[in-house]
């Protein structure tokens, strides 16, 4: 379950004496295997919708990054916004977007695959010597630019969440190298990185309160975690741990404990700054907290607030037997509709 201590005591207090707390929602995740073509361009039947592609990667020096492709469409009008971030030891040095009509942008139904006017920005493939999943990601506005290649080292995987929507995280950890170019200086880099890809995202998401979502290392595993806030008593929460060159394990909700804690004002809205994590079944032990470096603020339209966090985790991992520290600098976001 999701705990808001500082959130909840602010809320209890306007509640009715015999309102009781409803627990997490009985709704629950459930990944399954992906195809190529899971990751390539959907749309959707709704009039107003939006999908994307979302890429990071921490790297040496430092730095880290993010990339993202997203298409909103609505009012017979569709767009395709490009964005680039660049982080250094978690603290936002750069960031460039730039938009482009849909109609004007080639973009596959059949595998992932996104060219602009400029250059083809996305093309993810299948390599047919090792089999692995290739991503080759490329970008420029003004003196700012990547050229990054990502090259998977887990199994992918996908699932429905209960407002139709999907998502399908095709990455939950990859090998990342290229180049990096900012203020006329061109950086070799490598690290890991992770991509997911978003679809059939319909105004019906707005009924939730946002969501929490992000993803731990340790040296063999891969644990992406979310909550899916749906209102300030009931939460969606979900893990999934992948292990390097295998496969993934869906831990139950309610295995799952998740706090936020040391609540204060960003922005103009009350967020928290420190996470613990915890989660436990009969092969699976996971302690993780995570505190905030950093924090990088976006306004999505009048009433969403998006924070991208910076957190440095620490903790553990236990599968069967074996037993893994978890000490790095990872991405986390909050996602807050209203």
């Amino acid at each position: 379950m999701l705990s808001f201590p500082g959130l909840m005591k602010n809320h209890k207090k306007n509640r009715k004496k015999d309102q009781v707390d409803e627990p997490a929602d009985t709704f629950e995740f459930s990944p399954q295997d992906i195809i190529l073509k899971d990751d390539a361009y959907h749309g959707s039947q709704g009039l107003q919708f939006t999908e994307w592609w979302y890429f990071d990667a921490a790297l040496n020096d430092e730095y880290s990054i993010q990339f993202s492709a997203r298409i909103l469409s609505g009012l017979n009008l569709s767009f395709l916004f490009v964005r680039f971030d660049i982080y250094k030891e978690g603290h936002l040095v750069v960031h460039k977007r730039k938009m482009h009509l849909l109609k004007d942008v080639e973009i596959s139904k059949e595998k992932p695959f996104i060219k602009t006017a400029e250059r083809t920005i996305m093309k993810g493939y299948i390599d047919e010597k090792t089999g692995n999943l290739i991503y080759d990601i490329s970008f420029q506005i003004d003196d700012v630019a990547a050229e990054l290649q990502f090259i998977g080292t887990t199994k992918g995987w996908k699932g429905k969440h209960e407002a139709e929507d999907w998502w399908v995280v095709t990455l939950p950890r990859a090998l990342v190298s290229g180049t990096i170019t900012l203020a006329a200086q061109t950086i070799t880099v490598q690290g890991s990185g992770y991509h997911d890809h978003n679809w059939n995202v319909k105004i019906f998401a707005l009924r939730n309160i946002g969501w929490y979502w992000g993803k731990i290392y340790s040296d063999r595993t891969a644990i992406t975690w979310a909550n899916i806030i749906r209102t300030t008593v009931k939460v969606q929460p979900l893990l999934v741990m992948n292990t390097i060159h295998n496969s993934y394990i869906n831990v139950s909700p309610k295995n799952l404990h998740f706090t936020a804690t040391e609540i204060s004002e960003e922005n103009g809205k009350m967020i928290p700054h420190v996470f613990s994590l915890d989660a436990q079944t009969d092969t699976i032990a996971l302690q993780v907290t995570m505190k905030t470096v950093d924090i990088h603020h976006v306004k999505i339209f009048p009433l969403m607030d998006y924070w991208r966090y910076h957190v440095k985790c620490t903790g553990s991992v236990r599968i069967n037997s074996e037993t893994e520290s978890i000490d790095n600098l990872f991405i986390a976001e909050f996602l807050k509709f209203r």
